[in-house]
């Protein structure tokens, strides 16, 4: 609402509470949302959110419309440090480690972490959480 977007929910009614790290899921998905917000086109910022019961545990779909990642830097998101190039634009500042975060956090609840780009159309971040986790 703060940044003049569109937010479209579609929450599975199915889906389950985690046992989980609630804190640090929390954080994980708000990254995603900062990232879609922080990489969108111009003033256009559109955001889809999308939970499933995915029979053991839940998917958590963030889809945005904007700028994408090119396959080459989409293979080396989740990497430490690593900060897709912009060239000489330093609009969006940060030190390449919120999406190795994301998928620390997933890994760290027995679950998994996959993105899809396309440049100049957009992200999706597919994140799957099993209801339950053991050792978090």
């Amino acid at each position: 609402q703060n940044e003049n977007g569109e937010l479209i929910r579609i929450l599975d009614p199915k889906v389950q509470p985690l046992e989980g790290d609630s804190f640090h899921l929390s954080n994980a998905i708000y990254n995603l949302f900062d990232n879609a917000i922080k990489y969108r086109k111009e003033s256009h910022l559109h955001i889809e959110v999308i939970t499933t019961h995915a029979g053991d545990g839940v998917v958590f779909k963030l889809k945005d419309e904007g700028i994408g990642i090119s396959k080459e830097n989409l293979s080396m998101i989740f990497e430490k440090f690593y900060r897709v190039p912009t060239g000489n634009l330093h609009n969006v500042k940060g030190f390449g480690l919120g999406l190795n975060y994301v998928k620390f956090i997933a890994d760290a609840h027995r679950g998994r972490i996959k993105a899809e780009s396309e440049p100049g159309i957009g992200s999706s971040f597919e994140i799957f959480i099993p209801y339950k986790t053991v050792n978090i």
